[in-house]
């Protein structure tokens, strides 16, 4: 919880002082989010293709202990790597909306009066200048709470996955010693 009050209160801060970002920012979060993005595809897909085998009934506890532990391990990382995939797409996606441009009226509607009418209203009230600026402050607000997380969760996932294969290399190790001993 404390971490989320964090984030948010950097982001809060980071979407007062830096209100814009420039394209060439967003593009390379793009660019980033989508390798990490398919980095982490690659472990789900490694996860669900080498599913952990129950411990067979003769062998030791002390094996039983290290294959629930590995086990464990297993089903952690893959909850870390899920969340990744999720906050990934929604920073994706928030980058792409920041993006996009103004919407305009296209010429061939200005002819109509109410539509001009409506353009005339634009240019003179206050009103869309004040909801521009809440909805684009909001929006940068979520893009660096979720860059921020996204942080947060690819730090999780990478520490997590090297501790996984770590303990799979060490059981690998074992089982080679004892069956050349």
């Amino acid at each position: 919880m404390p971490r989320y009050v964090a984030v948010c209160l950097a982001s809060f801060v980071a979407a007062i002082v830096c209100p814009e970002v420039s394209e060439s920012l967003l593009a390379g979060v793009l660019a980033v989010q989508s390798i990490l993005l398919g980095f982490t595809v690659n472990v789900m897909f490694f996860l669900l293709g080498n599913r952990e085998k129950e411990t067979l009934d003769g062998t030791s506890i002390e094996a039983k202990v290290r294959s629930k532990r590995l086990r464990d391990l297993y089903h952690e990382l893959f909850y870390n790597v899920s969340y990744f995939n999720l906050i990934a797409v929604a920073s994706i996606i928030v980058a792409t909306g920041l993006l996009l441009p103004t919407p305009e009226v296209p010429g061939f509607l200005r002819g109509l009066s109410p539509v001009e009418a409506y353009v005339q209203w634009l240019g003179t009230s206050k009103v869309p200048a004040v909801a521009n600026g809440i909805a684009r402050g909001g929006a940068m607000f979520v893009f660096y709470a979720i860059s921020i997380e996204v942080v947060f969760s690819i730090a999780r996932v990478i520490g997590r996955t090297s501790f996984y294969f770590e303990r799979k290399m060490g059981e690998v190790r074992r089982s080679n010693d004892q069956s050349e001993g």
